[in-house]
């Protein structure tokens, strides 16, 4: 019996200094220190991909998640396996004096590269998941501290009919000595027989599932795991003839707390040759790490450790302890070759051809640029069949990639050189032990990506960046892609590019029609989209399968039979035969069934850079034993910019009043002319941390609200870097200072106003929100994938009422003090009321705290609250 259920609390980590570069000549030695290919000169400037490199496109940042898709696509990775890595991590210190527990590399221009590989594998598995492999991660994936793991005799697992099910008796299986093994049904062409994992979720969330299944001869090519969620049920299909015996992931899903979720493991196949399923262990979530190495657990998140510790938990009983433990070999050098070890034990070779799955391993100690490893300098034997080109592959793609982007970076990529071997590396003094083929012995090919060197300024600067761990990840997707195509005859097929421009607008018949652009198709990038994938959700987070939408040039799909007044999110996924993009933002509707919606919600913060990304804190033992504690950046999307703001806005006004209808759109469907501002009462636009980079307001956005409040509708406005964008000492122009006085009726008095210095505001009396409770909006430090923070606010602008019926509304508490919101109630030729916030208003930290704003700014706009919400007090 194995059941565990560990709450977690999110940690930070830390960085001193750079180890030295490790010279063993051993199979165990990584060999990836910082080694410059062309030491002393300058790379050559070459071109990318094809005679000409290719142009950046327009806007090819990140506008919506980077997230795994909720169902299992089809392409072209389908019947693939990727077995895939992430370098060091933290690590035992069992061999001599200092910090017990430590990451081998240092606080490097704030990257850490062991927490950084974890980040960039995350965002490659969403890749390799949308493109239908199946994925065997040799680090756990996201973010996500709590855990719950469900062996097959735990309580919370239910086999029925119990008598379809039979005990196993082979080792290795999941769990401790006296447990049952796992349980054996046999297939059948309608299901028959289901084993139900039912976990109590201690947190809600988004968390990664796996699954724990001894491999075998006799199992169907095609075992059934239904995943029941918050969104509804995902089902997704494990060869497990072909792989199996560690944990396998079945995808990311949002979780309500509570048991409301499930893993149905059911034994219905299509599979002509094996004949029976399996039932042994799930698992919900990464946890916090466990394992005691003689001084007390590490006290960091599972996905953060070392991969050896994931693969010590991950045998099984009667697994072979060599995977994590070698016999004179310390815990660092034992974590080099333990993915590769385990992958090994994973995979059965004599099912299918060699070339049917692959390792990649994630790293950052090129200086600089990027790189494909490869070994066999010294012992032509430790090179897989086809490393040479497989590392070529991936180690172009990203450098060509890269290299073309660079307009749109903050410094150039470097460009590694035009020949195979300006993208690759063999060391001459190591064979680098994670792609050893004595290890590998032929089974599949295997190499490390230096995505970038850590150690160089420049290139910290763009691993910090999250759109370039972005484009990382999508370009080792696409040499994935090539790989199976050039070696395994798979299709050659990208991943589209996802929809932009996403609105969801109710129609006369009370229907709702979602709308979206078609991506953008370049050279660098993903294929043209061939048709789309419309999802909904109850509560923003957790999606269903979707409804199919063909044809890459339709651009809409009109939803019928929402009930009225339901608040249903809506977000839209191109595909083709490579797979299905990343998701879109979020969007959502509330329909009634007569008369337009009286709201808007328009996302404008688009902001998705380095300067925004989480900070952690963590250490001692950052860089070794002796190192210290440090803050640095994490790349972690979601806590950067989810994309999906109108969920905690959507559930404001649905707290306020259930009568008011309610439409969403992007800041981009107001400049295309395809939403107007002039068909509602009231707009709640939203900023976020959006600044100069992106504009708040654009010229047009600015014609566009002027006319808007001129003709008297309501304006209901937050974020945090509004009037350092408008109103800074120097850079905006007379237009923009216009716009913010008469418009928004602020003024940001000079730039020591930019930063109110605390997360804390209180009402003040007279306004709006007079009665209330103070109340504080995010720091940031729940660094999680629960939803008790959404990112931090570090530069909220303080502001001064500007003209007649502009008065402050809350003032910050602490800090630099001064006014956090003004109201401003429709006098002179802008008849229209306005609610302004100088911070976001997503960012509040409690559901009652943004209910109580709300309700107050649309009691202010003239939004009657229904005498049923007692629990508000009308104004």
């Amino acid at each position: 019996m194995s059941l565990r259920l560990i709450l977690g609390a999110a940690t930070t980590a830390t960085a001193l200094t750079l180890l030295p570069p490790e010279a063993l000549a051993t199979a165990e030695s990584e060999g990836t220190a910082g080694i410059d290919p062309n030491p002393g000169m300058a790379h050559p400037v070459t071109e990318a991909e094809g005679s000409v490199p290719p142009a950046p496109p327009p806007s090819p940042q990140v506008r919506g998640a980077i997230g795994p898709s909720t169902r299992q696509p089809v392409g072209a990775l389908t019947g693939r396996i990727v077995f895939c890595g992430a370098g060091h991590g933290w690590t035992a210190n069992t061999t001599g004096t200092g910090q017990p527990w430590y990451t081998q590399r240092g606080d490097n221009f704030e990257v850490v590269e062991d927490l950084g590989n974890q980040d960039q594998l995350t965002m490659f598995v969403a890749y390799a998941w949308n493109a239908g492999a199946t994925v065997v991660p040799m680090r756990p994936v996201g973010h996500q501290p709590n855990e719950v793991v469900l062996d097959n005799d735990d309580p919370g697992v239910v086999f029925n009919p119990p008598a379809s099910w039979g005990n196993g008796g082979l080792t290795p299986y999941y769990g401790s000595s006296g447990d049952v093994r796992y349980r054996v049904a046999s297939k059948s062409a309608v299901e028959s027989a289901t084993a139900t994992y039912t976990p109590d979720i201690p947190q809600a969330g988004f968390y990664p599932v796996y699954a724990w299944t001894r491999q075998g001869s006799d199992r169907v090519a095609d075992q059934l795991y239904r995943v029941n969620h918050s969104g509804g049920a995902t089902e997704v299909r494990i060869n497990h003839r072909r792989v199996g015996q560690g944990w396998i992931y079945l995808g990311s899903y949002f979780f309500e707390a509570g048991t409301g979720g499930s893993v149905v493991i059911s034994n219905q196949s299509s599979d002509p040759a094996g004949t029976v399923v399996i039932a042994d262990a799930i698992r919900f979530g990464n946890g916090v790490g466990d394992i005691d190495r003689g001084f007390g657990i590490s006290g960091h998140l599972r996905e953060e450790e070392a991969a050896r510790y994931w693969v010590q938990g991950s045998i099984g009983f009667g697994g072979d302890t060599t995977n994590y433990d070698l016999v004179g070999s310390n815990d660092e050098s034992d974590n080099v070759g333990a993915p590769i070890r385990q992958a090994v034990d994973m995979n059965i070779e004599t099912e299918g051809v060699m070339t049917d799955r692959i390792y990649l391993s994630f790293h950052t100690n090129a200086s600089p640029g990027s790189l494909g490893l490869y070994n066999g300098n010294n012992n032509p034997a430790t090179r897989t069949p086809n490393q040479f080109r497989w590392a070529e592959l991936v180690g172009r793609e990203v450098n060509d990639d890269l290299v073309a982007l660079s307009p749109l970076l903050e410094v150039p990529w470097l460009e590694m050189g035009p020949n195979p071997g300006d993208v690759t590396l063999d060391r001459t003094d190591i064979e680098f032990g994670e792609i050893n083929n004595l290890t590998i012995n032929n089974e599949f090919d295997a190499t490390i990506i230096e995505s970038g060197g850590h150690g160089n300024s420049n290139d910290a600067l763009n691993l910090r960046n999250p759109n370039v761990r972005n484009w990382i990840a999508r370009a080792c997707h696409q040499a994935t892609v090539r790989y199976f195509n050039e070696f395994g005859g798979g299709a050659l097929a990208f991943l589209p590019e996802p929809p932009a421009s996403v609105r969801a607008v109710r129609q006369a018949s009370g229907s709702v029609l979602v709308s979206w652009t078609a991506p953008v198709v370049d050279a660098i990038g993903g294929h043209a989209a061939t048709g789309y994938v419309v999802y909904r959700s109850a509560n923003g987070y957790g999606f269903d399968t979707g409804t199919v939408v063909s044809g890459g040039g339709t651009t809409s799909l009109l939803i019928p039979g929402i009930p009225s007044h339901q608040v249903t999110y809506f977000r839209v996924a191109a595909t083709n035969a490579g797979g299905e993009s990343m998701p879109s933002e979020t969007v959502v509707c509330r329909p009634r069934a007569t008369g337009p919606s009286q709201l808007l919600i328009v996302n404008g913060f688009d902001r998705f850079d380095r300067t925004t990304n989480p900070r952690q804190t963590g250490g001692p033992g950052i860089g070794g034993p002796n190192g210290g504690t440090q803050t640095y950046d994490r790349v972690a999307p979601r806590y950067n910019n989810s994309f999906d703001y109108v969920v905690q806005i959507a559930e404001a006004i649905e707290a306020h009043t259930p009568a008011y209808a309610f439409d969403s759109c992007p800041n981009e469907a107001i400049t295309g002319g395809q939403v107007a501002l002039g068909d509602y009462d009231i707009v709640l636009w939203i900023l976020g941390e959006e600044s100069t980079g992106d504009e708040t307001f654009s010229a047009a956005e600015q014609t566009a609200v002027t006319s808007y409040l001129a003709a008297g509708g309501h304006l209901f406005v937050s974020g945090s870097e509004i009037g350092w964008d408008l109103d800074r000492d120097s850079g905006p122009t007379a237009a923009d200072r216009t716009f913010y006085n008469q418009q928004l009726h602020a003024d940001l008095g000079g730039n020591a106003n930019d930063s109110a210095g605390t997360y804390t505001v209180a009402p003040v009396g007279g306004s709006i929100f007079t009665g209330n409770s103070n109340l504080t909006f995010d720091d940031g430090l729940d660094f999680s994938d629960n939803l008790v923070s959404q990112y931090n606010t570090d530069f909220a602008d303080r502001l001064t009422p500007v003209g007649a019926g502009a008065t402050a509304a809350m003032t910050y508490v602490g800090g630099s003090g001064g006014t956090a919101a003004i109201q401003y109630n429709g006098t002179g030729a802008n008849s229209g009321r306005l609610v302004y916030l100088g911070f976001p208003f997503e960012t509040i930290t409690t559901a009652s705290a943004r209910n109580q704003v709300m309700t107050d700014v649309l009691t202010f706009f003239g939004v009657t609250v229904p005498v049923e919400l007692s629990g508000f007090e009308v104004r």
